[in-house]
């Protein structure tokens, strides 16, 4: 060989060694790399894998991978790792790392077999990938899932509680009403039966006259404090055996306007409604009622409906100043009294629904 050709030889090795020499150093720096032996204790570790892990390689070799075990990784991982080496030669996964600092990092791992020049198995090497981010943004969503979950499980408690606590209010609502046209009627030396009956008539009457089944449920509710304005009126008249004078037929013809005024202010749809039934049920179809003298459909439809529950209620019971009217009787007064008095498409559901009427009352007897 030519010296010219040994020269430029040399200079070719050279040029290779030198690239050899920077993709190592590159590899070094930038590749979490290491070699261990058939025992699995550390003999080579690079830069880049002394620098996640925050040990100096001096403090690496000679080790087991175990330095840098995390508590985390439960040992049936590393058990199925040696298995699979010893089986073959081989293993990739994904492993939680410990940090000199006591910190972690997450790594992708591809183990492979290590050869000597003889073909000799002597140990194995490990090429890594820092997923440390990717397994923040995991646990982080499973952090966030586990707290949607919580949070789910605490919202629904508190809806539950909210529907429980709702009923109760509504069930508590109902029982106050229902208690003060008990006594609203007491004053008058009425029964609760008579509010009791009349909540049932008004119901009837609702749902056959097309009002939807919640809304005729609220005036059965509403119903018993159409007399709530008695409990206003004065003893001496609310009571009086004999007829009224002008001035004291003035004063018990107040009770409807003193129990809307009583009712009025409140927001709630029952108390409105009671507000309502309150100041309308002495309306009369024909305009001839009080205390607004109010005619046909005027009077709102929760008025007539208590007005004809009530009248019949007051007709078909026994008072302590008179007997229950016949029935025979009874049906007379309320065919005169249609489109009078009542509503006529009210009298005809009357009539169309009387043994209901007739159970009822027979159910609440005083």
């Amino acid at each position: 060989m030519k010296k010219d050709e040994t020269k430029e030889l040399l200079a070719q090795i050279q040029t290779i060694k030198y690239e050899l020499e920077v993709l190592v150093k590159a590899f070094d720096t930038n590749v979490i790399f290491s070699k261990t032996d058939l025992d699995g204790k550390i003999t080579h570790a690079s830069k880049a894998f002394c620098k996640i892990s925050g040990y100096e390689a001096s403090e690496l070799l000679g080790q087991p991978h175990s330095i840098i075990r995390h508590p985390d990784m439960p040992s049936e991982v590393f058990k199925e790792l040696w298995d699979s080496l010893h089986k073959t030669l081989h293993w990739s996964g994904e492993v939680k790392n410990k940090k000199k600092d006591g910190s972690f990092y997450w790594v992708s791992s591809k183990i492979e077999p290590d050869y000597n020049s003889h073909g000799e198995h002597i140990g194995y090497h490990a090429v890594r990938e820092d997923i440390t981010s990717k397994k923040e943004v995991e646990e982080l969503s499973k952090e966030l899932e586990k707290w949607n979950t919580h949070l789910e499980a605490q919202m629904t408690q508190r809806i539950r509680e909210i529907i429980i606590l709702n009923k109760d209010i509504k069930e508590t609502q109902k029982e106050v009403l229902f208690t003060m046209g008990t006594i609203a009627e007491s004053r008058s030396k009425e029964t609760g039966n008579h509010v009791r009956r009349v909540a049932h008539y008004t119901k009837i009457l609702a749902l056959s006259s097309g009002i939807p089944e919640e809304e005729a449920e609220m005036l059965k509710q509403a119903s018993p404090m159409h007399d709530i304005g008695k409990v206003a009126i004065p003893d001496a008249v609310l009571n009086k055996p004999s007829g009224f004078n002008e001035d004291e037929r003035k004063i018990m013809d107040s009770h409807p306007k003193l129990g809307f005024d009583m009712l009025k202010h409140s927001e709630r749809e029952l108390l409105k409604m009671a507000a309502t039934v309150a100041y309308e049920h002495h309306e009369k179809w024909d305009g001839s009622g009080y205390p607004n003298a109010l005619k046909g459909e005027e009077i709102h439809i929760y008025g007539r409906i208590t007005a004809l529950a009530d009248v019949f209620d007051a007709l078909a019971s026994d008072r302590v100043y008179k007997k229950a009217w016949d029935l025979e009787h009874i049906i007379t007064f309320f065919k005169e009294e249609r489109g009078k008095h009542f509503d006529p498409q009210l009298v005809d559901i009357f009539f169309e629904n009387l043994d209901e009427f007739l159970a009822i009352r027979d159910r609440f007897v005083d």
